[in-house]
């Protein structure tokens, strides 16, 4: 008992031999903030904050402080525990470094950027070395400290903010095997995987790439917020440059203070460099972002002599509570202080958003180790880039033990055990699950994910359509689901539904046997891709206007397979039975057709060869969607069991997207189809019109589709052959206010096609696109929540005689759930 006590009584000494002293060092004159500046003591030497602060642990006795700052005068005083607080003014003088070797440039910094960054292919990992392999541990934590953080309703990761405002905790911990090739091709294996109070990982929180392995790139990506480089080839563009010391060690760095110069446009951070003073290489790397949060990011490297070459050994990224101002984004969205929103409005009581003071902080340690730097294996570029072993939940006490590169301290078992508490308690993993699955446009209750795309919609032609659908889950079965739905219009007075069926085959490669049945009806001259975009809308613009519709009864059976994570394909066989809604009728050989009977054979598919994909031991899910991405379909319909019509239809959709730095993007869409045979109207193409056929202006105020032509008039055109482009520049938003931050898109469109025979097609009188459709237009969008405002001109060899007829004047929506 002694012991303990005399135990007790030397860590209490020792707890109060030290205390802390808190400080700041600015200039004299002007009382702005020195970044970066040195304090050394007898407990060792530290740099002050972006915002020039700084803080000690000094013991009992008098100690000596040197402060010391590149163009400055140093100076020293003495403190002890007594001292509470201390503001060091430090008057700056002209002097030359002696341990750097001066240009004619104006700026010694710039020109020791300029060689860092020319001699980046000697120096980047990536670009110096034939290929790689190594491991790394990493640890995850969102847990609660003193000052709080929380993510804002317009983040795009729902997990990542269901845990952070409302679960108030989360701890991971990952191992993984990296690859590198050589030739840019990457992948990861992920060993083994703990999470907190979750049955199964969290994967788009588990594989964000939260710290960035090289910081050589033009560009880097932390917390899913891209920064400028502060070696990229913009770099003087975007950043200042100034040397403030070199260190006195056996590899001896230059460290060279960087600051952005236009965050208002390109986002950057503040921090410092230790470039090799033989090399030019990082050494290592400090990067701080100060406003309503403190955003805190260590980089160390590790010489590899036998290669000459600095390898990532460490990174820590931190984000703390901070002391106001400018806001950080990350996660897609922003972080800020106080409550989660003041008012979640619908959207956010849908979504569960309350009113919640946060306290929390984010930390991220990720370590790498056992490296080879002469590896013989090629990573395989058409398989996902992370993948999760098996066995990686499952993993013992002794593998954790054996590959935890960073202490599991007392703190963190303890943070484990409330986290686990509080996500059970709050039922955070139901949360998401709905969460997520509202994104994708359903809503899970029970053993039934029900389709929100059919509990309303609205057109010219059905009126209010009601009704209700979806598919069962896994809940109700592991080998196949059941889906089906029934809606009502109730301006034609007629019923619609749908019966089928999902087996799945290989629910890890993606492979389903698909059998369904269903009697709709359908757009005139329409084209549903197989494979096209499976995304949720709460409002489709251009079925509210179109009425131009055909009765059809569809019998099918059908084959999925994903041959990579990033090709997906199907074939599908079908039988449709079609009757006319309007008063039309195809002439066959002299025979007229108003109802008649089509038998098909389709195969298509979507190509994303730059996409990035997680793949589970269920399956794989898509990380990132990368561009350009190809959609593909060849449609065969044949005369055989009594089928009316032999043709062949084709098409194929190229998208891509150009994202910068200052939060501009560029958007294209390149899409073609061509049809030959005996092609009934139903069945050939239209350009994706949505103007309505009324004489004035505000008759025809809508909702503005995202890729349509809005001054082209529903039912004018048709083709059996068309290609149209579509671009898109959105300019970086005009950031008013926290809450309003509207955007300028301009808009280019263009059609071109022809119709090989038009009198075949009686009842409906259409123009061709012969000789070219164009029109521009402006959209000024997030003016009022997700409310804006579109206008469009048409112009070229379709112009129309009068101003009105050729403009169009509408809302935009963007609702981001």
């Amino acid at each position: 008992m002694s012991k303990l006590v005399c135990l007790f009584l030397l860590i209490t000494t020792l707890s109060f031999a030290q205390s802390k002293v808190n400080g700041r060092v600015i200039d004299a004159e002007t009382s702005e903030p020195l970044a970066y500046a040195r304090i050394t003591f007898k407990n060792g030497t530290v740099l002050t904050n972006i915002d020039g602060s700084f803080e000690l642990l000094v013991g009992k006795e008098v100690d000596e402080v040197r402060i010391s700052y590149v163009g400055y005068e140093t100076i020293s005083t003495r403190i002890n525990q007594d001292t509470k607080y201390l503001q060091i003014k430090l008057s700056a003088v002209r002097e030359r470094l002696q341990t750097v070797e001066l240009s004619n440039a104006p700026n010694p910094a710039d020109s020791l950027i300029s060689k860092a960054i020319s001699r980046k292919e000697l120096n980047d990992p990536e670009e110096v070395l034939p290929g790689f392999k190594y491991k790394s541990y990493s640890k995850f934590i969102v847990d609660n400290e003193g000052g709080g953080i929380l993510l804002y309703a317009d983040s795009t990761s729902a997990a990542m903010k269901t845990i952070v405002n409302e679960g108030r905790g989360y701890l991971s911990e990952k191992v993984a095997s990296h690859s590198y090739d050589g030739n840019g091709d990457t992948s990861e294996e992920v060993l083994g995987v703990r999470t907190a109070g979750f049955k199964k990982p969290v994967y788009n929180v588990l594989t964000m790439g939260v710290n960035p392995f090289s910081l050589y790139k033009n560009d880097y990506s932390l917390y899913k917020t891209d920064y400028a480089g502060p070696l990229g080839k913009a770099a003087f563009k975007n950043y200042d440059y100034k040397i403030l010391d070199t260190t006195r060690t056996s590899r001896p760095a230059y460290v060279i203070y960087f600051s952005p110069k236009r965050e208002e446009i390109v986002a950057g951070l503040e921090g410092i460099l230790y470039l090799d003073t033989e090399t030019l290489a990082i050494q290592k790397a400090k990067a701080q972002l100060l406003g309503s949060v403190k955003l805190e990011v260590d980089y160390e490297y590790q010489y590899f002599p036998d290669h000459a070459v600095w390898f990532p050994k460490l990174q820590t990224t931190t984000i703390r509570a901070g002391s106001g101002g400018k806001e950080i984004a990350v996660f897609g969205g922003t972080v800020g202080i106080g409550t989660v929103q003041q008012n979640p409005g619908i959207l956010g009581r849908l979504l569960g958003a309350d009113e919640i003071n946060g306290d929390l902080y984010l930390n991220s340690t990720v370590i790498h180790y056992d490296f080879d730097l002469q590896p013989q294996t090629k990573v395989k570029v058409s398989q996902a880039e992370i993948r999760i072993d098996p066995d990686a939940i499952d993993r013992t006490q002794s593998f954790w033990k054996q590959n935890r590169k960073v202490q599991f301290d007392d703190r963190d078992e303890a943070t484990e055990k409330k986290v686990d508490s509080l996500i059970k308690s709050q039922n955070i993993e139901r949360k998401i699950q709905v969460k997520q699955a509202i994104t994708s446009g359903s809503y899970p209750l029970g053993f039934w994910d029900m389709d929100l795309g059919k509990i309303f919609k609205f057109s010219n032609y059905e009126g209010i359509r009601l009704g209700f659908g979806g598919k069962t889950n896994d809940q109700f079965s592991q080998n196949f689901n059941l889906n089906s739905y029934l809606t009502y219009g109730f301006k034609d007075e007629v019923f619609k539904y749908g019966l089928g069926s999902q087996i799945y085959l290989n629910k890890r490669n993606h492979t389903y046997l698909n059998f369904g049945f269903s009697r709709d009806i359908d757009e005139i001259a329409s084209v549903d891709y197989l494979k096209g975009r499976n995304t949720f809308s709460i409002l489709e613009p251009r079925f509210v206007n179109t009425n131009n519709y055909y009765n059809i009864r569809t019998f099918a059976v059908g084959l999925e397979h994903k041959i990579t994570p990033r090709l997906d394909t199907q074939l599908r066989f079908s039988r449709e039975e079609i009757w006319q809604i309007k008063n039309y009728n195809y002439n066959n050989n002299n025979q007229l057709y108003s109802d008649y009977d089509l038998h098909f054979i389709k195969a298509g598919f979507l190509w994303q060869p730059f996409s990035k994909y997680l793949r589970t031991p269920q399956g794989d899910v898509l990380l990132e969607k990368k561009f350009p991405q190809f959609t593909g379909q060849l449609e065969q319909s044949m005369e055989i069991l009594e089928g009316d019509f032999n043709f062949t239809r084709i098409g194929i959709k190229a998208e891509h997207e150009i994202l910068r730095l200052d939060q501009s993007r560029t958007e294209f869409i390149l899409e073609g189809n061509y049809a030959v045979g005996d092609l009934p109207l139903t069945h050939a193409f239209h350009s994706y019109p949505n103007n309505p056929n009324r004489s004035r202006i505000s008759q025809r105020i809508s909702v503005a589709g995202r890729n349509s032509f809005e001054t082209m008039y529903f039912n004018e055109f048709y083709s059996d052959r068309q290609v149209m482009l579509h671009m898109r520049h959105q300019l970086r938003p005009f950031i008013i206010s926290k809450n309003f931050r509207p955007e300028l898109v301009f808009i280019s469109r263009h059609a071109i096609g022809d119709f090989t025979d038009i009198a075949k097609h009686e009842g409906i009188s259409f123009n061709t696109l012969e000789n070219g459709f164009s029109e521009a237009g402006l959209e000024l969008n997030k003016l009022f929540g997700g409310f804006g405002l579109s206008t469009a001109y048409r112009y070229g060899a379709y112009h129309l005689p009068t101003f009105k007829e050729n403009f169009s004047l509408k809302f935009t929506l963007q609702v981001q759930l």
